[in-house]
């Protein structure tokens, strides 16, 4: 699922200036969420990225103006036919995809 969301997040202009290790850094905090992984362990990635300077919300990613309809387009190409997200041991669909990537820019 990696792979899928990091290379989604250029379908958005405003991450083009943003490195691809950035935009890993952030979908990786959004598949914590989407596994449902346990809350310490996910505070720990997050204060890593806030550490060395990685970004943890979408402001800091180049999102700044946060629409449901934007945030939505990356979670349906993450979830496109034939895309690794299909790969996780759950059914993921778009919805949920996006409610992972808004929820981790509120953590």
């Amino acid at each position: 699922m990696q792979s899928t969301m990091v290379l989604l997040f250029y379908v958005l202009e405003e991450t083009h200036a943003k490195t691809h290790g950035e935009k890993v850094a952030y979908s990786t905090l959004v598949q914590m969420v989407l596994e449902d992984r346990d809350p310490l362990e996910i505070d720990n990635v997050m204060n890593f990225c806030k550490l060395v300077g990685l970004p943890t919300t979408l402001a800091e990613l180049g999102i700044t103006d946060v629409t449901d309809e934007k945030i939505l387009k990356v979670a349906e190409a993450s979830c496109a036919e034939g895309e690794t997200i299909h790969n996780m041991p759950f059914a993921v669909d778009a919805e949920m995809v996006k409610d992972a990537i808004l929820a981790v820019d509120v953590l």
